[in-house]
């Protein structure tokens, strides 16, 4: 705990005490019991806020992924004391995990870099997401989830602009549909082909040829079933002419249409009360989660209009209300054409209870309270209790009586830190009865200055940063930094929509659901706008799921422990499962080179520490006897299995699709600096020759004679898929791979075909008991190899699908008269070599951990008079530094600008690991 809330919380205790006992020496007693079993319960549990600051909002295939790690505990934003491995993954808008990797922290601060290979990030959109082991105790909000896309521009490149439209037209739901098509020249793809189709899951809705217009457009009615929930439903194009890019193109259905509004209403402190005028705040959300700025009315039970409202920013806005006992009430909206849609119902109106109103004024240095209560409940000896805490940690508390209802309590902001504080009613069984959470407005306790040694410089220019850190009272901050500094021309950093560390740890990882614009809410200068629309936002969104009744029960750990380093921890048995005391266990290891050995306790566990793993990690364990043999045990590793991580509920748009000016503009300054590249440097001159060649899977059983295959996933491959399990690798990287439907849902297909599985030559159909009652069964037995075998047990996955390598596959294991085209065939070639019946080798046991994600150091170029000029400097990432700190309050640091003229955004995410963060945007300028 900090100085500072240590002594926030003292003073209330003592100051709380002082204004309790006017009421009542009970509640004194009560009230320290409820102070110090909050900050008991959350020093317990000490919930940790992890961020990534990466060098890009979004990349290309093949480019690299810099980030720098920041893992705080949550109460105090000091270094974490629990973890300091940090787990970091990819995942692709399927939610299948591409790549995931460790990074050891120290002090709460890591770093690595993450290459997008094209094989496995294909252009498409991602999820990078990052968690600890303790962190899976907690709520999944608390893991780091940021979105971004991966791209592969080229000059067939088509961007698509899509509105749709949805009117009722004879009792029927007919969508409007109309497409634009660009190029990367900003020009109308014009009398282009392609074939359309409407898809919902796998099935085909609609399907027609269609053709593009002379300003590009494709325009056309669709009438939706009945039932179809239309948030479902994708449009494809594949075009049908050459000169345009081949590639498959996708378009959501997006229908921001007012009347189909998510639209919900809460009223302040959390229910409306009859007689008792409440805030309500609203948010309205359209079809893609995002928010919709809409207007409309309130009515009451006998439709007379009572008052109006209308957003401000994001969908969301507040208006007053002063309930009627015995009323109902309903919302509706006003839609384009003047008229209003269909109702909303407003929650119900309470006959007894409390308001809990707040007012939170920009420049004031205190938050009002008001509490209301119904007359009912102002009773002799009823005692209630306020309590304010910030980060979970207990800031204020207050007994009230129940005669001195209604309340007013002036709280000043000085008690609490910089952030979202929150403030509950209870009553005297410690029930929550009322909750608002505000923000608290502070000056930052740093003071970062940035100073650049010019004040422009042109193409290839040395440029010198110079960093001050000092807090309030001028005095030297030692603190870390990330800096990030890229290229306007081929960057887009959005100060709107980008999450920065500040923002992250103040807002957007203390409230539920998804923010919008979260660096709006931090401008550098607040407007009275910006402030109102901050507090619509906590009160429309900042609803946390809160377990009270768990604050005041002794703190129970879950079952996911922290992990404060990398180990290698296990368990020898014995033939009837009985641990096996002082066997010598000893691990092998080529690269790096390493030989450990100890011995296992009574439990028969061993444990091994103060290892490293590398890019492609893996260990031998050994279990031995007295005498130095190995000997008929098993071992078991404790080895790490990852979480199952909900995709975002946003719904996630091509990177292609509805993109604005200003990323076009881009994409096409990426291109032209490319085209650029090549012709200075000759690359591309000639046409591209493009040489094939077999992939070799040794030891595979493949029975062709060249052993060739459609398809094949070499060892290189499988080393890096790390853990995947065989059913993603082929969901993956095998085209056409699916589930049958239909006639044969129990089936696995490639396409129409049907598909058997082959390991280490083995028709794994051989061993299959036959079907029971249940016609899934084969399709169980199945799920069960694709879902046990993975990544590390695999040398090599082989396709065969077309005649000429099918057909020998036929005739080995299929019946006589069986067709060769109705059926594939995938080879899986295993290290064990010995198909699908051998269990591991006893006393031996193959382990291939996670790696720790690589820290390269990011290459700046260095240029001098002679510096050769026959190369194109075109970085997009002009400089990245994941580690800059501070020295007695001065860091410095340079680089070399590229060849472009433009403007660079410099973004800086620093913290002091002593409760205090900042985020800095700068822009540098680069003239000709």
């Amino acid at each position: 705990m900090t100085k500072t809330l240590r002594l926030i919380i003292a003073s209330w205790l003592i100051i709380g005490q002082s204004v309790v006992l006017k009421a009542q020496t009970v509640a004194v007693t009560t009230i320290k019991d409820m102070i110090a079993a909050v900050t008991t319960h959350n020093d317990s549990a000490a919930i940790e806020k992890l961020y990534l600051h990466t060098d890009k909002p979004f990349y290309t295939t093949g480019d690299t992924l810099r980030f720098k790690a920041y893992l705080f505990n949550a109460a105090y934003l000091r270094a974490s004391e629990k973890s300091n491995i940090v787990y970091v993954e990819i995942a692709n808008d399927g939610n299948q995990v591409i790549l995931r990797k460790m990074v050891a922290t120290t002090v709460g601060l890591g770093w690595g870099n993450l290459v997008l290979d094209e094989k496995l990030f294909p252009k498409g959109n991602y999820t990078l997401r990052a968690y600890t082991n303790w962190m899976r105790n907690y709520d999944e909000h608390y893991i780091f989830q940021k979105q971004f896309s991966v791209s592969r521009p080229d000059e067939n490149t088509l961007f698509i602009n899509s509105t749709f439209n949805i009117k009722e037209v004879a009792g029927k739901r007919r969508a409007g549909v109309n497409l634009r098509l660009i190029k990367t020249d900003q020009l109308p793809v014009i009398l282009a082909g392609f074939q359309l189709k409407i898809n919902q899951g796998n099935k085909v809705k609609y399907q027609e040829k269609v053709q593009t217009s002379v300003d590009g457009s494709i325009s056309f009615n669709y009438d939706i079933p009945d039932k179809t929930d239309v948030n479902n439903l994708v449009i494809t194009l594949q075009p049908l002419s050459k000169t345009i890019n081949t590639e498959l193109y996708q378009i959501p259905f997006t229908t921001n249409q007012a009347n189909n509004t998510d639209l919900q209403f809460l009223p302040e402190g959390g229910s409306f009360v009859a007689g008792i005028p409440s805030q309500v705040a609203f948010k309205a959300l359209g079809k893609d989660g995002r928010g919709i700025n809409i207007s409309g009315a309130i009515y009451d039970s006998k439709q007379r209009e009572i008052t109006t409202f209308r957003s401000s920013h994001g969908g969301m806005g507040t208006f007053n209300l002063s309930p009627q006992p015995g009323e109902t009430y309903l919302a509706k909206i006003k839609l384009p054409d003047g008229s209003y849609g269909k109702p909303y119902a407003l929650p119900v109106v309470n006959q007894s209870g409390f308001v809990l109103g707040v007012n939170n004024r920009l420049e004031g240095d205190s938050v009002e309270i008001n509490i209301t209560v119904t007359p009912d409940l102002r009773q002799d000896g009823s005692v209630y209790y306020l309590i304010g805490q910030s980060r979970g940690v207990g800031c204020y508390v207050e007994a009230i009586k129940g005669t001195a209802f209604p309340k007013k309590i002036s709280i000043s902001k000085k008690l609490f830190p910089i952030g979202i504080a929150r403030f509950t009613l209870f009553n005297k069984d410690k029930q929550p009865l009322n909750e608002r959470i505000v923000f608290i407005k502070r000056e930052n306790d740093l003071n970062v200055n940035i100073n650049t040694n010019k004040k422009e410089y042109s193409p290839r220019d040395s440029t010198g940063i110079n960093i001050g850190v000092y807090d309030r009272g001028n005095i030297p901050v030692t603190a870390s930094f990330s800096v990030a500094i890229t290229d306007d021309n081929q960057v887009k950093t959005d100060s709107l929509t980008n999450n920065t560390l500040l923002s992250a740890m103040l807002l957007t990882s203390d409230i539920k659901g998804y923010v919008e614009e979260p660096g709006y809410y931090f401008p550098q200068t607040f407007t009275p706008a910006i402030w109102q629309n901050l507090d619509n936002l906590l009160l429309a969104q900042g609803w946390v799921n809160y377990d009270w009744a768990a604050e005041f029960q002794p703190f129970k750990p879950g079952p996911y422990p922290p992990e404060s380093e990398f180990s290698i921890k296990g368990q020898v048995t014995n033939i009837f499962n009985k641990p096996v005391e002082k066997a010598r266990v000893i691990l092998l290891s080529k690269k790096p080179s390493m030989v450990m050995d100890t011995v296992t306790n009574k439990q028969g566990v061993f444990h091994f520490t103060n290892i490293y793993p590398t890019d492609t990690p893996a260990y031998v364990i050994q279990a031995r006897n007295k005498r130095g043999k190995s000997f008929n045990v098993g071992i078991e590793i404790a080895e790490f299995k990852p979480p199952f991580i909900h995709p975002l509920n946003n719904q996630v748009i091509p990177w292609y699709v509805n993109i604005d000016s200003s990323l076009t503009q881009t994409t096409k300054n990426i291109l032209t600096y490319r085209n650029e590249q090549e012709k200075l440097t000759g690359h591309n001159m000639l046409k591209e020759v493009k040489i094939k060649g077999k992939r070799v899977i040794n030891g595979s059983k493949n029975l062709n004679d060249d052993g060739g295959s459609d398809l094949s996933i070499d060892q290189q491959e499988m080393e890096k898929a790390g853990k995947a399990t065989l059913g993603d690798l082929l969901q993956k990287r095998v085209k056409g791979f699916h589930l049958g439907s239909g006639k044969h849902p129990y089936l696995y297909f490639l396409n129409d075909q049907f598909l058997h599985f082959i390991i280490d030559g083995i028709d794994i159909d051989f061993s299959f008991p036959g079907f029971s009652n249940d016609p899934a069964d084969y399709m169980r037995y199945v799920k069960n190899y694709l879902d046990s075998y993975t990544a590390e047990d695999i040398k090599g996955i082989e396709v065969m699908k077309s005649t000429k390598y099918v057909s020998v596959y036929t005739t080995r294991f299929l019946d006589p008269m069986a067709i060769a085209f109705d059926n594939a065939f995938i080879e899986i070639t295993t290290y064990s070599g010995s198909g699908p019946f051998l269990k591991k080798t006893p006393g031996v046991y193959i382990y291939k951990p996670i790696a720790f994600a690589p820290q390269k150091q990011f290459y700046s170029p260095k240029y001098t008079v002679k510096t050769d000029q026959s190369f194109l400097d075109t970085r997009s990432t002009i400089y990245w530094s994941p580690n800059i700190i501070t020295a007695k309050g001065k860091a410095q640091f340079s680089f070399y600008t590229a060849d472009k003229p433009g403007t660079y955004t410099l973004l800086m995410d620093g913290c002091d690991m002593n409760g205090n963060v900042i985020s800095i945007r700068q822009k540098i300028v680069v003239k000709q």
